[in-house]
């Protein structure tokens, strides 16, 4: 909560709202406007999911894609915001079948010219792999649980295709460990591959 009360918006993607169903709001309010973004390329959202019919609906922006079905479009236009973005092409993991992506590069400057500066992005594993590998994250928040899970079909923070090459890690630079009861958090500003090779122009700005 006291990430969300510093962001102008939160982000998440459609197979969190579809999966959860999330409120994404700060509580208590305390006069806290957050925006609210779901990146959804297909305007596949629940008309009754929390983000389109509570009584936050509008700061609510739905993305989707330009070949989003228009009467799905549409009903979500009633209820909310909807921004149609420019998608890019990419293919499926261990697949050669093409996926249409958002353009989170357009999706920013959109948000930017709209006096979003501070955007937390809360995923899913899918959203934070995006913006990690497309280096357009600056800094990273993981919370640790004393508790194990996995399995092969588990939910994974960072998702995506990930990288080949340790080398290829994505490193953080300044990092802040803290305990939060029984849990601890790993903060950390993400550190470019251009600015591990010495390009300080290439570094993100903060």
């Amino acid at each position: 909560m006291q990430l969300r009360r510093g962001a102008d918006a939160i982000l998440v993607g459609i197979n969190t709202v579809l999966a959860d169903d999330p409120s994404l709001t700060v509580r208590p309010p305390n006069g806290k406007r957050l925006r609210r973004i779901v990146l959804d390329a297909k305007a596949r959202t629940p008309l009754g999911s929390k983000p389109v019919s509570d009584e936050h609906a509008t700061l609510t922006a739905i993305v989707v894609g330009r070949s989003a079905p228009k009467g799905r479009v549409d009903a979500l236009a009633r209820r909310v915001q909807v921004i149609v973005a420019p998608t890019t092409k990419a293919k499926n993991a261990g697949s050669n079948v093409r996926r249409a992506d958002i353009d989170l590069r357009w999706v920013l400057k959109r948000l930017g010219s709209e006096d979003v500066t501070h955007l937390l992005v809360e995923g899913g594993g899918e959203i934070n792999a995006s913006f990690l590998l497309q280096g357009l994250a600056h800094r990273v928040e993981f919370f640790y649980a004393p508790k194990i899970i996995g399995g092969r079909d588990a939910r994974k923070a960072v998702a995506g295709d990930g990288v080949k090459k340790v080398e290829d890690a994505i490193q953080l630079r300044e990092v802040e460990w803290r305990r939060l009861g029984s849990d601890l958090l790993l903060t950390g500003r993400v550190l470019m591959k251009s600015a591990r090779a010495g390009n300080e122009a290439d570094r993100p700005q903060i």
